[in-house]
C-alpha cells in the first residue's frame, strides 16, 4: 500500500500534467487571436503551475476512486476546483493588496510589472494590473466551468450545479470577511468567524468531494457524511494558515508573516486575543513597526490565544475523523482521507 505522501505526490503529477493539457488545448487550437490574449492564458496557466498542493482536486479524485469510480478522465472535470481555487487567490491578492504568492508576484502585481516593462512605467501600470487580475480571475472560474462541461461524464451537470454553489459560497465567505474587516475586533465573535472560513475556505473543499462522489456514486451514499467531514476538516486547515500567516516561516509559505497584523485580519487567533488593551492598540495599527508586530505575536503567545487557537483546530480536525470513520470507503482513498486529517492536525509552525 503507498503512503499519503506517495499518494499525494502521484496524484498531484497527474493533475498538473492535466492542468498543462487543458491550457494547451486553448493555446494549441487557433481560438486566440491576438498573441496578447495568447500569452495571457500561458500566464494564467504558468501562474497555477507555479505551486500549490492540489488538495482540492486530488481530493474529488480520491473520493470518486473511493465510491468505485475507475475513469481515468477523472482528471478532466478534477482540476475544475484548482481554477476555481487559483482565482480566489488572484482576487483575494487585489482584495488584500498582497503583491507576493507562493514567493512570486501575485498576477496582478506580474502586470503590473508587465505594463512597466512593455508600456512605460506610469501610474497607469496599477490600474492595468488590477483590471488584468480582475479578467485573469474571471477567466479561470469560466475555464473551471469548461473543464467539467468538457468531460465525458453522465453527471457532469449536477458536478457544475455543486461547482457553481461553491462559488456563490466562497463569494459569501469573502463579502462577510470584508464586513468583518470594518468592525471593532472586539465585536467580531468566533462563530461570525467559523461562518466567514466556511464560505470561503471549506466549501471549495466540501463541494470538491461532493463532485467526486457524483461523478461516481449514482445512490450519493453517504453524502451528508462527506459534507460534514469536509466543512469541519476545511474550518481546521484554514485556522492552522491563519496561524502560520502570523507564527510560520515566509520562506516556506511565500508569504509574509507580517501581513495579517498589519492589515489587522479577523482571524482566529486575535479574536481570541483581543482582550488585551494593548493588542486593541497594536493589531492593524496604520505604520506598525516591525518591533510592534513582534510585540502582538508575543502577546498571542502569553495571552494564551495561540494555544487556544491551536486547540480549536485541533477539535474540529478530531470531530472530522470521526465522522470519516462512518464512510464506505475503498481502502486507498479512506487511507488517504484519514492521512489527511493528520496531515492538517501536524500543520504547524
Amino acid at each position: 500500500m503507498m503512503s499519503f505522501i506517495e499518494i499525494l505526490e502521484e496524484e498531484r503529477v497527474k493533475i498538473e500534467k492535466q492542468i498543462g493539457e487543458f491550457f494547451d488545448q486553448y493555446l494549441q487550437s487557433g481560438m486566440l487571436k491576438s498573441q496578447f490574449v495568447q500569452q495571457f492564458y500561458s500566464d494564467l496557466k504558468n501562474y497555477i503551475l507555479n505551486g500549490g498542493k492540489r488538495l482540492r482536486p486530488i481530493s474529488l479524485v480520491m473520493t470518486y476512486k473511493g465510491f468505485g469510480g475507475k475513469k481515468e478522465s477523472i482528471y478532466e472535470p478534477a482540476i475544475s476546483v484548482e481554477l476555481l481555487h487559483n482565482a480566489s487567490l488572484v482576487h483575494d491578492d487585489i482584495i488584500d493588496h498582497d503583491l507576493i504568492r507562493r514567493g512570486q508576484p501575485s498576477f496582478h502585481a506580474f502586470y503590473q510589472q508587465w505594463f512597466a516593462k512593455h508600456v512605460k512605467e506610469s501610474s497607469e501600470q496599477s490600474d492595468f494590473g488590477l483590471a488584468m487580475g480582475i479578467l485573469g480571475g474571471d477567466l479561470l472560474i469560466d475555464l473551471g466551468q469548461d473543464a467539467i462541461l468538457n468531460s465525458d461524464f453522465d453527471r457532469k451537470l449536477e458536478a457544475v450545479t455543486y461547482y457553481l454553489q461553491s462559488f456563490k459560497e466562497l463569494i459569501n465567505g469573502v463579502l462577510f470577511e470584508s464586513y468583518l474587516q470594518s468592525r471593532p475586533l472586539e465585536k467580531v465573535t468566533v462563530n461570525d468567524y467559523l461562518d466567514m472560513i466556511t464560505g470561503k475556505t471549506a466549501a471549495l473543499f466540501e463541494k470538491s468531494l461532493l463532485i467526486g462522489q457524483v461523478l461516481a456514486d449514482k445512490n450519493e451514499r453517504y453524502r451528508k457524511e462527506l459534507s460534514d467531514f469536509s466543512i469541519l476538516l476545511g474550518q481546521s486547515f484554514q485556522i492552522r494558515d491563519d496561524i502560520l500567516g502570523v507564527f510560520g516561516d515566509a520562506k516556506k509559505t511565500g508569504k509574509s508573516i507580517e501581513g495579517d497584523i498589519r492589515e489587522g485580519k479577523k482571524t482566529l487567533l486575535a479574536i481570541y486575543g483581543s482582550k488585551s488593551s494593548e493588542m486593541k492598540v497594536l493589531y492593524g495599527k496604520k505604520d506598525i513597526t516591525s518591533e510592534e508586530v513582534e510585540a502582538v505575536r508575543q502577546l498571542l503567545r502569553d495571552s494564551g490565544a495561540l494555544e487556544k487557537t491551536k486547540g480549536m483546530a485541533l477539535k474540529l480536525s478530531e470531530r472530522a475523523s470521526e465522522i470519516l470513520g462512518s464512510i464506505d470507503l475503498e481502502q486507498r482513498s479512506f487511507l488517504f482521507f484519514n492521512e489527511l486529517v493528520k496531515f492538517v492536525q501536524e500543520r504547524f509552525i
